[in-house]
C-alpha cells in the first residue's frame, strides 16, 4: 500500500521548503546586494515572497483547504512558472549545470505538493460516512 500524505506532514513540507528557501534567498540577497539594485536582487526578493506565501500556506493549510484551496493551487502554479523563469534567467547568464538539478527537483516538489493539495482539499469536501449516517437517522 503506498504511503499517503496527511494535512499534518503536508505542513511540513511547506513548512520546510518556505524555511530553506528564506536561508538560500536571504544568503544570495545579501551577497547579491552591494548598494545597486541588479537582477540577482529582485530575484531574491521576490523568492523571499514567495517564501513567505509558503510558510504562510504551511501554518493556515487546515483552513484553506476545505475554505478556499484555489490560492494555494495557483501560489504552485505560479511558483513553478517561477522557478522555470529563474532556470531560463540563470541559463542565459552561463549557469553551471547544478541548476538543471535544482530544477527538476524543484519541479517535481512542486507537483508532489500540488497533487496532494488537490487530493486533501477533495478529501475535505467529502462528507465523512459518520456525519452522513447522523443525518439519514435525523430525517
Amino acid at each position: 500500500m503506498a504511503m499517503r500524505e496527511t494535512v499534518r506532514s503536508l505542513r511540513a513540507y511547506f513548512v520546510l521548503s518556505a524555511l530553506l528557501t528564506l536561508l538560500f534567498d536571504a544568503r544570495a540577497l545579501t551577497v547579491n546586494y552591494q548598494g545597486l539594485f541588479t537582477v540577482a536582487t529582485a530575484i531574491a526578493i521576490i523568492g523571499i515572497g514567495f517564501s513567505l506565501a509558503f510558510l504562510y500556506v504551511g501554518f493556515s493549510l487546515p483552513g484553506l483547504l476545505t475554505t478556499s484551496v484555489g490560492p494555494v493551487v495557483t501560489l504552485l502554479y505560479v511558483s513553478t512558472g517561477w522557478v522555470v523563469f529563474v532556470f531560463v534567467i540563470g541559463l542565459l547568464a552561463g549557469i553551471a549545470p547544478f541548476a538543471v538539478i535544482t530544477l527538476v527537483l524543484s519541479l517535481l516538489i512542486l507537483w508532489y505538493l500540488l497533487k496532494n493539495v488537490r487530493r486533501l482539499a477533495a478529501e475535505a469536501h467529502v462528507p465523512s460516512s459518520a456525519a452522513v449516517s447522523s443525518n439519514v437517522n435525523q430525517t
